[in-house]
This record gives C-alpha cells, structure tokens and sequence, in this order.
C-alpha cells in the first residue's frame, strides 16, 4: 500500500501545497527528505514532525532529548497515518517557523507503473528562503509537477546508487511476495531451455525509463536465472563484462555491474539471509534450481539484496517478461543473439521490436552533460574567487582505495576512491580526499569542482587517464576553460599509486 498525502504550506499567499504518493512503510527521515524536494528548501534548519503531543525529530540534536520525543529515523508513516484524515505538523527552520500541514487522503494499491515518490499535484512555486534564491518559477502546474518528480527521481536516484546519507528502505512484504510470484512464474516458463544467456530481451521500465536488458542463465545447464541489465549503464557494464577476459581474476569489472539478477538455487545454495527472508514469507520450495535469491549489483558498491525501489523495477520486468513468454512461441527463433547486433524487444506499449546493439551503445556512450545545478552567478563567484596557478601542469584521478566502507550494519557497504591532483613537473601532492562511490557524471563532476573550491585555486591544464572519469568529468572543464589532456600514462599519479600500495607516506 501507499499513501496519498496532501501537504500545504501555511500562513502564505498564493497557496503553496504538494501531493504526493509516498509508501507506507517510509520513513520520517525519508519524508523530510521528500518534502526538501518538493519544496525546493535548502535543508540547510532543523526541522522537526508532531503530531497530538508527540515530537518525530532528528536523532542528532537536542529535540530528541524532549520527554515523549521520537527518533525520526525509525518512526514510520504508517504509525501515524492510519486512516484517511489523519494530521501531523512539518516545521522547517525553527527561526522562522515553515509550518506544513499533512494531511493523509487516502491508502491506495501501488500502480506497477508509478515510480516512488511521487508528486501527483502542485500549486504553488518555491517558498523564498531568507539567504537562497528561487530555483524554479513555474505559471503553469502541470509544468511545476513534471519539475518536481524530475528532481525526486533525481533524488531518488542517487539515494539508489548509495550517496552519502542515503538509506536503504527493504521491500515490505506485500513487495517481497509481489517479487516471488514474479520470479516464480517466469521460472515456470524455462526459457533457458529456448536461448542462450547472449540472446537477450530487453523489456522496458517505466520505473526505470529506459530499457532493462534480460539475459536468461540456464541454457548450459549451470546456473539458472535472469540478470537485468539497468539502462544504459547497464548495457556499458554488460559491455565491460563481454571485453574482460574470463581467465582474469579481475574484481574491478564485477564492482563496476549494474543489474539486479534472481538466481534458482538448491537449498544449500542459499545464505543464511536468504533462507531465513524465505521462511518468513511462508513460502515453499522444493528441489534444486527452485529456490530464488536476488542480488543487487550497483556500481562502487558491494553485491547486495533488494531495496525497495529495485524490487519494485524487478517485479515490473520480471511480469512483463512472464506475460511475454505466455504468448510466445518458437523463442529461439525470433531472439537474436548480442552478437548480431540486434536485441529483441518489449516497447512501453508492450509492442516486439528489434532494436540495433550499435544505435543502442552509440546513445550510451554520448558526451555527457553538465549536470552541476548551478546559476551563473555562482559559476561567475567561483571563477572570481579561484585563481589559476602560473605555470602548473597536474595530473589528476580517481584511484580505488581498495575495502570497503559500511557506515552502518545495515547499510550497503561501498567502495571508496582518492581523488588525488599532482603536481605535474614534481610530482607533489597538491591535495587529496577520500570519496564516496562516483559512478555518475553528476558525482564525478561535484567532486572536482569542490576539490577546486578547496584549494582555492585552477592548474594551467589537467592531464587525466582517458577513462570514463575522464569522459564525464569533461564538461566541467569545458565550463572552467580549463584545458583537459586525456592520456593513457600518468607518470607522477602512477609513482602515487605504487607508493599506496607499499603504503608508503606521500
């Protein structure tokens, strides 16, 4: 189920309110977060939630030291949002008092096609925070509600690909047993025993907007499963897997994947995790190849289970496919291999098309944009206060720091990177800082431009590895006309990275 809120601001004029359709099982950190979003607030004051006496608050500061006050990293909605009517209170910067009501209108079956959050009305542009300015300015409504669910998806997204702060929010149980059925009635279907793992279907995602490229396991009679590849980005990932060679034992290309995969095992296959999640949902299974597991495998980070998003996506695809497979005959037929240079595929109407591997990469591996939400007066700032330094020449990368990080027990461990910028000439450290996962243009780019803003300061040129850090960070450059030479030999960055690993001072 999910829930249906209205939230308006109070005490202004023109109106300013938000409906949004948020699951049940979120919590009140994560509405704060969603209502930041939606409003366009800085989320740089406390906040707090109430409701008939009883404080929801941050768990740093001193609000959860109120008599009766809850921690608002685990209070969840539906506790408080039972029935259709039910109230509670945001107050954003505690100066000024942002009051916002919420009110719940209704409970509803999640549609399969509707991504999560998501804004389904809007009146009313940004409220003026004292010291920002205004981001957006809309006249028209439909036009403001496409913005917002916009940057919740943007939001939405770099939470699933692990940014600082994000938490991971489990699949309920109606969700865990909606992903069974799904997988289940596909593995009913054994459509490895038609093709092959490189003829694959790509289905299309509404939650996902793009395609999502299913590679059937079985044919060989190993393992059974299907591995969906997300997007673009999973098609490249794909790509990475195709070009290494299966006689390395090279961990970086099986960190740089992003697919979600259900895997039939036998009983003893299974982690302990997976059993125990199995016998909690009642169901039953018998056999070998019967047992279902599901493993994330998202950039810079360590395979995991399903948050809540990615079996929302898994239970879409894995539905479509099934249905796919109900109606068609003499698979093997009419499914290509990759290698021919054609997919088979499900359109958003549900259509079977052939798509081409080469226009598809082609699209996947265009020049990035710029994606850094700055104004031009915060461009100009940054230009003014960063001066370049006459004569330097450096050499900048990011280089894996090798384990990886978990924040909390809960919380999907990540692997950290250096971003490291040299001294071309000498081969000194000019600065470095440890990073989180930065397998996006957005991240790459942010990093760069705040690892300028602390050193006050801009090279003469930037020398990089003609890599896809490389690629991505480009159009930042382009921005600060700032010359990027990609090259295949860093030699100082590569004195640097030797030095790591003797784990010698630098």
């Amino acid at each position: 189920m999910v829930l249906q809120l209205n939230i308006q601001v109070k005490d202004v004029n023109p109106a300013k309110q938000r409906t949004l359709i948020v699951s049940e099982q979120s919590t009140f950190e994560e509405l704060h977060l969603f209502l930041q979003t939606a409003f366009a607030w800085s989320d740089e004051h406390l906040h707090f939630f109430s409701q008939k006496g009883t404080s929801i608050v941050p768990q740093a500061g001193d609000l959860l030291e109120q008599t009766g006050a809850v921690d608002e990293k685990t209070a969840i909605l539906t506790d408080f949002l039972k029935n259709p009517g039910d109230k509670l209170t945001y107050i954003y910067d505690l100066n000024l008092d942002w009051q916002h009501e919420i009110i719940l209108e209704q409970k509803v079956e999640l549609p399969m096609d509707l991504p999560l959050p998501f804004c389904l009305a809007a009146e009313g542009n940004q409220p003026l925070e004292k010291g920002f300015e205004n981001t957006y300015t809309f006249s028209d409504n439909e036009e403001l509600v496409e913005y917002i669910n916009h940057q919740l998806s943007v939001f939405y997204e770099d939470w699933l690909l692990g940014e600082e702060g994000a938490e991971e929010i489990e699949p309920d149980e109606s969700e865990w047993n909606q992903l069974f059925d799904a997988a289940d009635q596909v593995k009913e279907k054994q459509p490895w025993l038609e093709i092959q793992d490189n003829q694959f279907i790509a289905v299309w995602s509404d939650r996902v907007n793009d395609y999502v490229y299913c590679s059937i396991m079985g044919n060989a009679g190993e393992s059974y499963g299907v591995s969906g590849f997300l997007g673009s980005r999973g098609l490249l990932s794909y790509l990475d897997l195709l070009d290494d060679d299966p006689f390395d034992d090279n961990l970086a290309v099986v960190f740089m994947q992003y697919s979600l995969t259900v895997n039939f095992n036998s009983r003893e296959e299974l982690n302990e995790d997976e059993y125990d999640l199995i016998k909690s949902l009642n169901r039953k299974y018998r056999g070998k190849n019967q047992w279902p597991s599901f493993t994330s495998m998202i950039p810079d980070t360590v395979p995991w289970s399903f948050n809540q998003e990615e079996s929302l996506i898994f239970t879409e695809v894995m539905s479509k496919l099934e249905s796919f497979l109900s109606r068609t005959d003499n698979l093997s037929k009419i499914t290509p291999s990759f290698d021919s240079g054609k997919i088979l595929a499900l359109n958003k109407e549900g259509e079977q098309i052939i798509l081409s591997t080469f226009d598809l990469v082609e699209k996947a591996v265009q020049d990035p944009d710029l994606e850094l939400d700055m104004s031009e007066i915060e461009w100009k700032r940054m230009r003014n206060k960063i001066d370049k330094i006459n004569g330097v020449e450096a050499e900048l990368a990011f280089i894996q720091a090798g384990e990886p990080v978990q924040r909390t027990p809960e919380s999907r461990p990540f692997l950290p990177y250096i971003l490291v910028l040299l001294d071309r000439q000498t081969g000194a450290v000019l600065h470095y800082d440890l990073v989180d996962s930065i397998y996006y243009s957005e991240g790459i780019q942010e990093k760069i431009f705040q690892l300028f803003e602390k050193i006050e300061a801009l090279p003469q040129a930037v020398h990089m590895f003609d890599d896809f850090f490389a690629t991505q960070a480009e159009p930042l450059f382009d921005k600060l006309s700032l010359p990027l030479v990609k090259t295949e030999e860093l030699h100082g960055m590569n004195q640097f990275i030797q030095m790591m690993e003797e784990d010698k001072p630098f």
